[in-house]
């Protein structure tokens, strides 16, 4: 082989090796990166829940994951306020997880005024004639006679969200710690209030 010819060879070899090494290099960077980034900082998880008024018979509303909502009609419970309803509406996420949930009702109902002091903010979005309107709610802020339908409450973390008739509403919650967490609506709407599977289920945490 020519001597130019082979010095030729060896400079292509060398380039296409220092390109790949720059490119190897380049994802273990972005890697390693991430990877510490995603461990500084709390895991998020989303959850989409429904409120769907008479789920499972006149009165009985309920707290429905949105992945569960099209399965039909559950059967009301008689009086099992302590073991899971047939509808599984529980939660569970490791400790350290931030929640971001997204309530969605259909009930039309008004059932109570609400009044109180916010303790974690929250965005009500009500869709009118004009489009989607977005009313954020922030801690510290006062809140009267507001026409609801329910609450979504966890009374261990001071948390009481109202839940005004045909809306969204999204809110954040972070559980630091493990144990487990029940959820309630402590608005009066029928026998489905205090019924695992119904108004009333639980986040695990782990």
């Amino acid at each position: 082989m020519d001597p130019r010819t082979r010095e030729n060879t060896v400079i292509v070899v060398l380039m296409v090796a220092a390109v790949a090494l720059s490119g190897l290099l380049g994802f273990y960077a972005s890697t390693i990166a991430n990877s510490l980034t995603a461990s500084s900082q709390p895991s998020a998880t989303l959850v989409n829940m429904d409120v769907i008024p008479d789920y499972g018979g006149a009165g009985y509303d309920a707290f429905v994951l949105a992945a569960n909502a099209n399965t039909g009609i559950v059967p009301a419970p008689a009086t099992n306020t302590t073991a899971p309803g047939t509808n599984d509406n529980n939660v569970t996420v490791k400790a350290g997880t931030t929640v971001d949930f997204v309530l969605t009702t259909i009930d039309t109902a008004v059932l109570q005024n609400f009044s109180d002091t916010v303790s974690t903010p929250f965005t009500v979005y009500n869709d009118t004639a004009s489009g989607v309107v977005a009313s954020r709610y922030s801690e510290g802020q006062a809140i009267s006679n507001m026409p609801i339908g329910h609450t979504f409450t966890i009374t261990q973390l001071g948390l009481n969200i109202p839940i005004p008739p045909t809306t969204v509403v999204s809110f954040s919650v972070t559980f630091s710690k493990p144990g487990t967490y029940m959820f309630m609506c402590d608005t009066p709407c029928g026998p489905g209030m205090g019924l695992n599977g119904y108004m009333q289920g639980y986040v695990v945490v782990t």
